[in-house]
Parts: C-alpha cells; structure tokens; sequence
C-alpha cells in the first residue's frame, strides 16, 4: 500500500514540474473561436437551404395553381348554365384577356372565348368608372373580323355587379371558318348618346381549344298541313348546344307565294326536342328570309353522354298569312279560312257602331280586319273583350267582340291578313351512331 502511495505522489511531483509555453493558451483559445465560427456558418447555411426549399415548393405550387387557373374563365359562374360550366373546369376555353379603354373610361375586357362547330362564345367584361352602368355598357354593337367574312353576334345574356362598376356578358357568334387563324373584335360604344366609338382587339386562335361535335345527322323530312311545308334539314349535336336547322320555303316558292299574294310569315315553331324520353331544354330560336327563302334555327341545350333515343317532335307552326277573304255577316255562319273555322255569332249596333262577335280556335288573330259598310272601307276600331272555352278534347276556342265606328244596311267582313297555329304533331327518330 505504501509502495502504491510513493507511485502516486512521484507521478504528481512530475506533473507539477511541466511547463506550459504561453502561446499554448492563445493557440487553444483561438481554435475554440473557429470551432465556433464553423458551426454558426453551418447552421446559417442550413437554414439559408431550407428556406430555398420552401420558396420552390410554395411557388411550384402556386405556379400550378395559377397554371390551372389560367385555362378557366373567372367570374361567369352566375351566369353559365351547367354546359358551360363543366366545359369551362376542364378547360375547353381559350383565356385571351385583351382590353379596350374608349374615350369616356369605359373598359371592355374580352376575357375569353369557346368554339365549336355550332358557335363562338365570347365571354367579356365592361367596366365603367363613373360608377353609371349606362345602357351602352351593357349591350354594345359587335362583330368577329376575320381574312375573308365576319361573323355576327346572334344573342346572349349577362348581369350587372353594381359593387365593382361592371358588367358580365357570354355573347353567341357565327362559328369561324376552318382557314381563320387570326380574329380581330371590333366594338362600338355610344359614348355620348349619339356618335359611336369603335374598339378593337386582336387575338390568335388557338385551335387546339376549339371542340368538335357529338353528332352530325342529315334528315331531309318534309311535312305538310294545309299546304304550309316544314323541312327539316339537318341536326348538329356540339359541346355546348345543339342546333336544328330547316326551311319553310325556298326562293322559287317565296317568289311564287309574293306573286300571288298569298303569303306567308312564320312568327314561331314549336319544335321538341326529346332525349331518353324527355325534353331537352331549348335555349334559342330564329326565323329568317334570305336568298335560300325561309329558313329557321332552333337550339338546344348540349346532349348528354349516355343517350339511347333522340327525337324530334314538330308540334305546329304559328303563321300570319294573307287571305283577303270576305265573310257573309249573318248569325251562325261559319267559314273556313286558310283551315281556319271562323264562326259569326251576332251582329248588331250600338250609339252609331256596327259590332260583330265571333268565334276562332285560340290561335287566331285577325291581323288586318275591315268592315265594309255600304261599299265603304272602315277600319276595326277596337276589341272589346276575348272569351275563352276549352274542351273535353283539350281545344280551345276565343269569342271577341269587334268594334267598327259607323252603321250602314250593306255588310261584309274583309279580312286581309291573319294569323294562326298550323297543327303537325308530327315525330321525327334520329338514328344514333
């Protein structure tokens, strides 16, 4: 045990006798400071790259945010129907987002377009600083300027957001054709009540949005009713709509028709379309003569994917026709008129006025109405009332009362024009492939 002690105290003598250099101390000192300095450097980097990471992260994410965004039109949800709307999140449209500033503030921001083989839509916006919505910032002059033709605007709808100044408009167009490349808008604006400003923005087409149809069938059907033809030309089944298109009557017929005087004037077809069993929604229709005589349109809501029938029901058209035909004024004397059974109930005076009742079908009007009175032309002054009577069969009959401002011996009704519902109910089955 001793001899253990003696180690120990001969080790500790030893040790006390070592020197330390001085510079030891400063060296040591000096290497604890970079030791430091290293592991702070360290730690900034670190946070330096963490930080990096987090800014790529969130702005990839909001790059595809945005990217995804930027294929969709903004704002239209009130006012797309659920078409459109569907179309619009798989990002059938094309953004365009160009602007015009007229003379007195007003911006008119065409937001972006959609194309099919039925029509273009224009979705725009029209902001007024003034805070005044006036009635030219809603519904301005438009037309699609393109290499060899224009294409004019059919009709639309919109809303007025009285908090932002603006207003939302999706506006149908003629379709383009295939060789267009380029589009130019122009606009006019009423920018003082009277003289008109024109506005233009230009834009590529980007064809890779435009989206073809669903169906395309050819008809030629043709149906009759007491000499008034409907044809049905054709059916075109698109993303956004479906369109039928026929004629009345072609050119030689409307030529024949004006010679003759006996012409007709189509006010409105009732036309269904049925899908599954139901019927589909129609959104517009238009009539009009040209040089391939009358022709009309009828459009539809888009068809949905899974269809198993597809009919077309012609159920009558509404015509005004002239048929300068005169009537026999004697109690319950009936004549056929254009098809039309035109009853005499009474004829009687009153304070100077001849009065004549008579019964038609609901849908009769007589249009242009005279009196002849003793060989003279006197002019219907006024309808007294309209009686209704409806029937087991599910008709319906009017009796009115005409006044005529003059009394005389010798009576005879002249009717010149009038206007009626010609019955078809008639179905067409289109085939589907």
């Amino acid at each position: 045990m001793k001899d253990i002690d003696k180690i120990l105290m001969k080790s500790k003598k030893t040790l006390d006798d070592i020197e330390v250099p001085n510079e030891l101390e400063d060296r040591l000192l000096k290497a604890l400071e970079d030791k430091e300095s290293n592991c702070s450097k360290s730690t900034t980097w670190n946070k330096k790259i963490i930080a990096a990471c987090l800014i790529v992260f969130i702005i990839s994410f909001n790059f595809n945010t945005l990217a995804y965004y930027s294929k969709k039109l903004l704002g239209y949800d009130q006012i797309m129907d659920s078409t459109l709307k569907n179309l619009n999140e798989l990002g059938n449209g094309q953004i365009i987002g160009e602007s015009y500033t007229f003379s007195n503030g007003v911006v008119f921001t065409l937001d972006g377009i959609m194309i099919d083989e039925n029509q273009l839509l224009a979705f725009y916006t029209v902001s007024d600083p003034s805070g005044e919505l006036e009635s030219y910032s809603l519904n301005p002059r438009m037309e699609f300027k393109g290499f060899f033709k224009r294409y004019h605007m059919s009709n639309g709808h919109g809303e007025i957001d009285e908090v932002n100044n603006e207003t939302k408009w999706i506006m149908s167009f003629d379709t383009p054709a295939f060789y267009e490349r380029t589009l130019e808008l122009e606009v006019y604006f009423s920018v003082n009540g009277s003289m008109y400003e024109e506005g233009n923005i230009s834009f590529k087409l980007d064809r890779n949005k435009a989206m073809k149809s669903s169906l395309k069938q050819t008809i030629n059907k043709t149906f009759e009713s007491d000499g008034v033809k409907v044809r049905f030309n054709s059916i075109l089944a698109s993303p956004t709509t479906t369109v039928i298109e026929g004629s009345i009557q072609n050119i030689v017929e409307l030529a024949i028709e004006q010679i003759s005087g006996e012409r007709i004037r189509p006010n409105d077809l009732d036309i269904e379309l049925i899908v599954n069993g139901k019927e589909l929604e129609k959104q517009t229709g238009s009539m009009k003569t040209d040089l391939k005589g009358i022709t009309f349109s009828s459009s539809y809501d888009a068809l949905p994917n899974d269809i198993e029938s597809l009919q077309i029901r012609l159920q009558s058209l509404s015509i005004d026709k002239d048929v300068n035909s005169t009537l026999e004024l004697s109690k319950d004397y009936e004549a056929n008129i254009a098809g039309q059974t035109i009853k005499i109930n009474e004829v009687y005076e009153s304070d100077g006025s001849t009065y004549v009742t008579f019964t038609t079908d609901d849908s009769v009007v007589l249009t242009r109405v005279f009196l002849m009175i003793d060989g003279e032309k006197v002019s219907l002054k006024e309808t007294l009332y309209a009686q209704q009577e409806k029937y087991m069969d599910g008709s319906i009959t009017r009796k009115r009362t005409m006044h005529f401002p003059k009394v005389g011996d010798e009576l005879e009704l002249l009717i010149e024009t009038m206007t009626y519902s010609q019955r078809y109910n008639e179905v067409i089955d289109i085939p589907i492939k």
